[in-house]
C-alpha cells in the first residue's frame, strides 16, 4: 500500500456520515432548569426531614459527621449530593431514600 492508498482510505473515511436513526427518547430535559428543580426537591425533602424530627443543620452535623457547609450547600442548591450522600442523611433523619423516575406526559 503507498502514501496514495492510504490518503484514499482516510478520504472515504472522514466521507462517511452518521447513519440517520430515529430517537427513541423525546422531549429529553438536560437542561439547567430540570437540574435545578431536581436540587430544589431535594433541598425540600431535607427540610421537611429536618422539620419533621427538629432537627438544625448542626444536628444532623453531628449525625452524620458531614461539615455544615456541605450540608448547607446540598440545601441551597450549590452542590449535587452524592446518593451516598443523600442515604446518609436518610439514615440519620430515621427515613427512607427513594428515588423515582415519573412520567413527563402531560407536563407540556
Amino acid at each position: 500500500m503507498n502514501n496514495g492508498d492510504i490518503n484514499s482510505i482516510f478520504e472515504q473515511i472522514n466521507n462517511l456520515k452518521k447513519p440517520v436513526t430515529e430517537s427513541t427518547e423525546t422531549n429529553v430535559d438536560t437542561s439547567e432548569d430540570a437540574l435545578r428543580e431536581v436540587l430544589n426537591s431535594v433541598s425540600e425533602e431535607i427540610q421537611r426531614v429536618l422539620d419533621e424530627n427538629n432537627f438544625t443543620q448542626e444536628d444532623l452535623c453531628r449525625i452524620t459527621n458531614m461539615s455544615q457547609s456541605n450540608i448547607s450547600k446540598i440545601q441551597n442548591g450549590k452542590v449535587v449530593p452524592r446518593i451516598e450522600t443523600l442515604q446518609k442523611i436518610a439514615a440519620a433523619t430515621h427515613t427512607r431514600l427513594v428515588i423515582s423516575f415519573e412520567s413527563m406526559e402531560g407536563d407540556e
